[in-house]
């Protein structure tokens, strides 16, 4: 469970960089004179923890239920990366994702009940 917890966080901290990379001075042209890329080292580092993030997933889904993974895994995610949108980015929320978000970790809960 806490390599679940890793994966979700490094998962969720990737995408916040990659966001936040995105903004600054990145850049991908194509034109005739060829390729250019340019990216910031946020977005580097972001990716770099989401690839990593996405090898963890493997090794945790390798050990739990697929049926436990998948809808734990991807509703924490979602969770952690509103949050991180509102803290971080200042994004703000809605009534309805707020209400959104109760129901998926109600959701989650149900779904779990006598499981693990």
């Amino acid at each position: 469970m806490i390599a679940l917890l890793i994966y979700v966080c490094m998962s969720a901290a990737g995408l916040t960089m990659i966001k936040i990379g995105t903004a600054r001075e990145s850049t991908l042209l194509l034109d005739t004179a060829g390729f250019d890329l340019k990216l910031s080292w946020i977005l580097v580092i972001g990716l770099c923890i989401y690839v990593l993030s996405f090898l963890m997933s493997i090794m945790v889904m390798k050990r739990m239920n697929l049926t436990i993974f998948y809808p734990l895994s991807a509703g924490l995610i979602y969770i952690l990366v509103s949050l991180a949108g509102f803290i971080v980015l200042k994004e703000t929320f809605t009534v309805q994702q707020l209400i959104g978000m109760a129901i998926i970790l109600v959701g989650i809960v149900v779904m779990n009940l006598g499981k693990a």
